[in-house]
């Protein structure tokens, strides 16, 4: 009976410490640029080791008749540059936008994602 308790007692404890143990998490920056309404420029990546890497796209948008099927354009674009991350399994964390003009009204996406190993 002892050796029952005992075998119990230490496949509880082997359990415990086994499921405490968590994975590393790795997260990434991408911040996409975009100099004006019908261009997006720049994407660059930033890992957790702060490497990064500087991306040219120059995608030209065509603004349609309404203001929508251009929103869908950019939206169809953005999630295009992004699908790489999330076939790898980056998962969304945040994301924020941030619009300003100096001369012409300039856009920046801002996406953090992370993901466990």
């Amino acid at each position: 009976m002892k050796k029952l308790l005992i075998l119990i007692l230490a496949l509880a404890a082997g359990y415990n410490a086994f499921a405490q143990q968590k994975s590393k998490t790795r997260y990434m920056n991408i911040t996409i640029y975009s100099p004006s309404e019908r261009h997006i420029d720049n994407m660059i990546v930033t890992r957790t080791d702060s490497a990064q890497k500087i991306t040219d796209l120059k995608i030209i948008l065509h603004p349609g008749s309404s203001s929508v099927k251009f929103l869908a354009q950019q939206d169809n674009a953005l999630l295009q540059l992004l699908k790489p991350y999330y076939d790898k399994g980056w998962k969304l964390v945040s994301f924020t936008t941030y619009i300003y003009s100096f001369k012409f009204p300039s856009q920046m996406f801002y996406y953090y994602l992370s993901k466990d190993e």
